[in-house]
């Protein structure tokens, strides 16, 4: 029997054990040792078949721990996105909470026990030790060594980007709004993707801008109806996610993202890159953003450490291109720098592996946060239910027709249980059967609690 027959013939036997429930979810399997001397297989062939049950969905590896069980293949329904022609709109946006939501199922957070605390403090202690002008005041740039930093890790993701083109700011959103106000004026009309993040439609109302929402789809972005938007209106900017977007989790093709920087050349239209979940990838392999495919700096590249990290640290970066001067000047003007102890801290902390480290270890987590959440409601919710299958990011969205999900919201929050209903992260009503959850909690017994009080009031509301 060939290498190949061999793995993949335990693999399957292995999928049967797990599938007749001889294990269980989060359970560990055998190690390679233990499953080498079981099937007198030699460790390459073991390590093929575990590899190949990986990439089924069915197991995930963990270092220094071994290989646990994720869950079955999700056979819900898969979510289609609406299609619709993209037209100019007023904003007529939803009343916004501003109860604080941390660490909820309404939040796209990760889980306080995800943050790595502990050596995040020993890169600030390490920071205060060892430089003389740590309390003065920030280069409004951004302190140099925190952007070499950034450089390094992006290089090593495949995405070469110089320090010298990168500015610093409070956190992502900071930096899509500095973006916003240095391509475009009140009244001018900027693109967006459909959905879209709620807090992006709430800045974008907030200044006094018009949108016309272009319609997703399951390969990214309806580029022939963006660029008719490009042609047809007087699109003055573009506000787009290309990578696990919020609040699908779906992400662009590299064909699409190459051929929106070629757009944004052909039109001389900015396009303002929100990238601030591209790093959370579940398939081990980081995606490149839109600013890679950039040759001419029409795109504002954003990011910060707020999903990947900690909500809590509100340090960004922005690659601006070629509005880098009217940038810088902006933050000289409105911010005087930014957090220089935080800066540095940072620094030490990307340049000795941690934040490499941090990443893996939180996108194992939030694979298999997802694939539990995914099987619990799999097993709960109606069967005309779908559910978009992401492949990164912390969140999910579902939708379930004739549900009225604002009235569900509502209904939760009287239990102090907070969903996001899908009307917030549009203009319009064509998502208000949608609601999203975040995954980046830990599934526990309290959240599973939780998500079965929400599929109660979801059948109660559509019997």
């Amino acid at each position: 029997m060939s290498k190949t027959v061999k793995y993949k013939q335990l693999g399957q036997q292995l999928i049967n054990n797990i599938e007749n429930n001889a294990y269980s979810i989060d359970e560990p399997l055998p190690s390679l040792r233990t499953f080498c001397a079981l099937h007198q297989i030699s460790m390459t062939t073991a390590l093929a078949c575990y590899r190949y049950v990986e990439s089924l969905g069915y197991i995930t590896a963990f270092p220094k721990k071994g290989y646990f069980v994720t869950g079955l293949p999700i056979t819900q329904q898969h979510y289609q996105f609406p299609q619709f022609k993209a037209e100019p709109a007023s904003f007529v946006r939803p009343k916004s909470q501003l109860k604080n939501l941390s660490q909820t199922l309404a939040t796209a957070e990760l889980d306080s026990t995800l943050i790595d605390s502990k050596r995040l403090s020993q890169s600030l202690t390490q920071a205060c030790k060892h430089h003389d002008q740590l309390w003065g005041y920030a280069s409004p740039e951004g302190e140099y060594v925190l952007r070499h930093a950034l450089s390094n890790h992006f290089t090593h993701q495949g995405f070469a980007l110089s320090a010298s083109d990168l500015l610093v700011t409070h956190g992502c959103l900071d930096a899509v709004q500095h973006a916003i106000s240095v391509t475009t004026n009140h009244n001018d009309v900027i693109l967006v993707s459909s959905p879209c993040y709620s807090g992006l439609l709430d800045l974008l109302c907030s200044l006094n801008r018009q949108v016309i929402e272009i319609p997703s789809t399951d390969n990214g972005l309806d580029l022939e109806q963006m660029e008719n938007a490009l042609r047809q209106y007087s699109v003055s900017a573009c506000l787009l996610s290309a990578n696990h977007q919020n609040p699908t989790g779906h992400s662009l093709t590299n064909i699409q993202k190459q051929k929106i920087a070629e757009l944004a050349h052909t039109y001389q239209t900015p396009i303002i890159e929100d990238d601030v979940f591209r790093e959370l990838s579940h398939t081990k392999v980081t995606p490149l953003p839109i600013k890679h495919y950039d040759r001419t700096g029409w795109v504002l590249w954003c990011g910060s450490f707020s999903k990947s990290l900690s909500a809590g640290l509100r340090l960004g970066w922005c690659a601006p291109g070629r509005f880098f001067d009217a940038f810088l000047k902006q933050l000289s003007v409105r911010t005087l720098g930014v957090n220089k102890p935080l800066q540095l801290a940072m620094a030490n902390y990307i340049n000795k592996g941690h934040y490499q480290q941090h990443l893996k270890h939180v996108n194992q987590h939030l694979c298999t946060h997802k694939n539990v959440y995914l099987h619990y409601l799999q097993e709960q919710l109606p069967n005309n239910s779908s559910i978009y299958m992401p492949s990164g990011g912390m969140v999910l969205w579902l939708a379930i027709p004739a549900l009225n999900t604002e009235q569900l919201a509502m209904k939760l929050a009287h239990q102090h249980i907070y969903i996001k209903s899908g009307s917030l992260f549009c203009n319009t009503n064509r998502y208000d059967h949608c609601f999203r959850l975040n995954i980046g909690l830990v599934p526990t017994d309290e959240v599973k609690t939780q998500l079965t009080i929400i599929i109660d009031e979801i059948k109660i509301q559509l019997s």
